[in-house]
């Protein structure tokens, strides 16, 4: 699969998927995960690259995947996800995701509720809807650390990279931003998310998307 880097001018490409009414069509929708406040957009996890390797390791992370299964599994959810992942050739993606934030989304969005990054021009797209959304904090949890490690394109201030930690109880990664998986005991100075006392929704919180919030920590089910 081909992803090129958008070089287009938003302005005109914006008028373009509104006029065509083609931004849903192009990107797949976005996806309304029930734990999060707001939209959120992702495609299959059997797609993901170093977490499909990750996912037949024991004691990682990724394989105990809530995407792998359950209503993940559906019909209805892997076509949306297969027409997800198939807009990212598209050529006008980052206006249409652009028009959908903004139609969609009032303040946090979320990257990735399944999935994961398909490359470096993936995430350069990304870093453009982001730009183009500055009102809006976005949230990327990901396992690709050599790409985000080696991207030198800037990354916007609204958008929050988290890597993610591979081992349950593991250590995190040298990162700014990180988050893991724990049975027992929460690392030191970690932050717990606290949506499972709260019927697995996000509620009032919103320590995912915090630049101060270094490391969160999410309690094995």
């Amino acid at each position: 699969m081909q992803i090129q880097r958008y070089v287009g001018d938003i302005r005109e490409d914006l008028d373009r998927v509104l006029d065509d009414g083609a931004a849903a069509k192009i990107v797949g929708g976005l996806s309304h995960p029930s734990k999060m406040p707001e939209a959120a957009w992702g495609i299959s996890a059997f797609r993901c690259q170093v977490g499909s390797v990750l996912a037949d390791q024991e004691n990682t992370t990724c394989s105990h995947c809530y995407a792998r299964k359950g209503r993940y599994r559906f019909t209805r959810v892997e076509s949306k996800n297969d027409l997800r992942l198939q807009g990212l050739t598209h050529q006008l993606w980052v206006p249409a995701m652009v028009l959908l934030i903004r139609w969609n989304v009032s303040r946090y969005f979320r990257w990735f509720d399944s999935g994961d990054l398909q490359g470096e021009n993936h995430l350069y797209n990304i870093t453009r809807v982001a730009e183009f959304t500055p009102n809006i904090l976005h949230w990327l949890p990901t396992q690709e650390y050599r790409l985000v490690r080696s991207f030198e394109e800037p990354i916007p201030e609204n958008l929050l990279i988290r890597l993610s930690s591979r081992l349950i109880d593991g250590e995190r990664p040298d990162w700014s931003h990180t988050s893991g998986v724990f049975t027992e005991r929460i690392p030191l100075g970690s932050t717990e998310c606290e949506a499972p006392s709260r019927g697995n929704r996000c509620g009032p919180c919103r320590a995912c998307w915090d630049q101060d919030v270094k490391d969160i920590s999410y309690r094995l089910k």
